[in-house]
């Protein structure tokens, strides 16, 4: 039955839909996701980009922690099925992590931000990235309507819970939930997902006993800033992965410095230096 949808929706393939729905799925994708975390947090508002950021690190560990425990093999090879950006479809099927994202993202910023043109915008690009793993061949329906309810779930849950929960102990239960999944789950998505959230935890306890950092600047303070931080995260990420060896320990200590300093070090970084 699912595989009948996928081959229903792929029939009507062209050389633009595939490049628009490559396009699409790249808005669930760290590329998309990490720059505007970083706009939010560093030049907007700093409280709902802490939210935002808790969000998404929350709904990618019980993404990942629900790919390992379903095990589900996703639709690539099978008979009839044409799939696109296969790289990028790492670990298990289901449920999916670009759709997850994108309800967790979407759902985020409909709520924090209480804006009926952003919802609209918000969900429909959701929308889009659910259909964007079906039309590239790489999940199944079920994948990417569950994957859209969780991360919509997440994002909800996250809205009332942050209210009523001192944030820093929020973060650390949801850490002692999802630090025992390793010894069932060590796959290398998760423990990314592990070690970008620490490292989310770690700087943002940074950030408020140290930094404490404004997120007011000229438009071009503000311009510079994210350029700037961009760039080192990126050195962070892929010249790291030059230099380490590729171990799951590596990748740890990798994605935790990623996020430790875009949300602890950088802010120190261009508050002393005005920026």
């Amino acid at each position: 039955m699912e595989l009948d949808i996928l081959r229903a929706i792929q029939s009507i393939h062209t050389p633009f839909l595939d490049a628009f729905f490559e396009g699409i799925t790249m808005l669930g994708e760290e590329i998309f996701i990490v720059p505007l975390l970083a706009v939010i947090f560093w030049t907007i508002d700093k409280k709902f980009g802490e939210a935002l950021a808790f969000t998404i690190f929350t709904s990618l560990l019980l993404n990942n922690a629900l790919k390992e425990f379903f095990f589900m093999e996703r639709p690539i090879g099978q008979e009839g099925i044409r799939s696109l950006r296969p790289e990028t479809a790492t670990g298990k099927s289901f449920p999916s992590g670009h759709s997850q994202n994108a309800g967790a993202t979407a759902g985020a910023l409909s709520i924090g931000m209480k804006k009926r043109l952003v919802t609209i915008i918000a969900m429909t690009i959701m929308t889009l990235i659910g259909l964007s793993r079906l039309y590239l061949g790489v999940h199944y329906p079920k994948d990417a309507i569950v994957g859209i309810f969780l991360g919509l779930l997440v994002a909800f849950t996250v809205s009332k819970l942050i209210h009523k929960v001192e944030p820093m102990k929020l973060y650390l239960i949801v850490l002692v939930i999802f630090i025992p999944v390793l010894l069932l789950a060590n796959s290398g998505d998760f423990v990314k997902a592990l070690a970008s959230y620490i490292g989310f935890v770690l700087g943002i306890y940074m950030e408020k006993k140290v930094v404490n950092f404004s997120t007011d600047g000229t438009l071009l303070r503000k311009i510079l800033r994210v350029l700037l931080g961009v760039v080192l995260i990126l050195l962070i990420k892929e010249g790291l992965e030059v230099v380490f060896p590729h171990t799951l320990f590596f990748d740890f200590i990798r994605y935790f410095l990623i996020t430790f300093t875009a949300i602890g070090l950088y802010p120190w970084v261009f508050s002393k230096i005005r920026l």
